[in-house]
């Protein structure tokens, strides 16, 4: 990327957008800047730790207690390899590479461990702004190898401060957090609410947050959970800033269920993060809000 190409996309990807209360951060999903490019584009990570932008991206556990930047079980077909992930060793991935949504391999978007993917932010500088989210997935009665949280620990040591661990798992996740001192813990409730049918009553699914409440700083909720819940008169968002917690709304990309009007429903409703693939996209809509 020439020094043109750096400046041109320092002053067109936003990373913010400012609404009546205040600014709501627009999360970079995946690294994404664009819904049509690879995820996890090391020049991405790279832009948004200078930008000051709110970043995620996701990390599996290897089968040899090791961390993989990967957002699916299997390999393929959102790589050029195969087989899952947690049946293969870290080295096994070396030399794979994501696909845009064209399918082609995007050398600038490696197969990486969470360590060779952060490493060199070190050297580079970091706006005050910044946050990285590692996103923790985990497949079904699975828990943290020992070796995962340390190899975590050691990966991000001098950058903990800008890191947020957020899962739908969250005791594992607060094992992650407490290896990193200084770290924030954010919580995902959606995959209990689809278990639990009962926390799709937005009351219910504010109490099954406030006994999950310590610790704590920030809600991903889906956007339609959001919106659900505001067109019912039950204002979720603010009863959860009221416990000292933060929403952040996934996944917004423009198409057909995202309208203006939703967007402004998620600005109303005091949302300070949205996740996205298309910030400037959606940047673009919030305006009118």
């Amino acid at each position: 990327m020439t020094a043109f190409d750096v400046s041109n996309r320092t002053l067109t990807t936003p990373i913010a957008v400012e609404g009546p209360h205040g600014p709501i951060r627009l999360k970079w999903h995946k690294l994404r800047t664009q819904l049509a490019e690879a995820p996890f584009k090391r020049s991405n990570l790279a832009l948004g730790w200078r930008l000051g932008a709110s970043l995620e991206i996701d990390i599996l556990a290897t089968a040899d207690g090791r961390f993989a930047v990967l957002h699916d079980p299997t390999l393929g077909p959102s790589t050029t390899g195969s087989g899952r992930v947690a049946r293969l060793p870290i080295a096994s991935l070396g030399g794979l590479f994501h696909r845009d949504a064209d399918d082609a391999p995007d050398p600038d978007a490696p197969v990486l461990s969470l360590a060779e993917l952060v490493a060199p932010l070190r050297r580079l500088p970091r706006a005050p702004s910044t946050s990285l989210q590692l996103d923790l997935k985990l497949l079904k009665r699975h828990t943290l190898p020992e070796s995962a949280i340390a190899e975590a620990e050691a990966a991000v040591a001098g950058l903990a401060d800008a890191i947020v661990v957020g899962s739908h798992h969250l005791d594992e996740a607060r094992r992650l957090v407490a290896a990193i001192p200084g770290a924030r813990l954010g919580y995902d409730p959606m995959l209990a609410a689809s278990r639990q049918p009962a926390l799709r009553d937005p009351e219910r699914l504010l109490r099954h947050m406030e006994r999950r409440r310590p610790g704590v700083s920030l809600a991903y909720l889906r956007f339609d959970a959001i919106v659900a819940a505001q067109t019912q008169g039950f204002p979720l968002v603010q009863r959860l800033l009221d416990l000292g917690i933060e929403t952040d709304a996934w996944t917004v990309n423009p198409g057909p269920a995202v309208s203006e009007a939703i967007l402004c429903t998620l600005v109303e409703a005091k949302v300070r993060q949205i996740t996205t693939d298309a910030p400037r996209e959606i940047f673009r809509l919030m305006r009118s809000c």
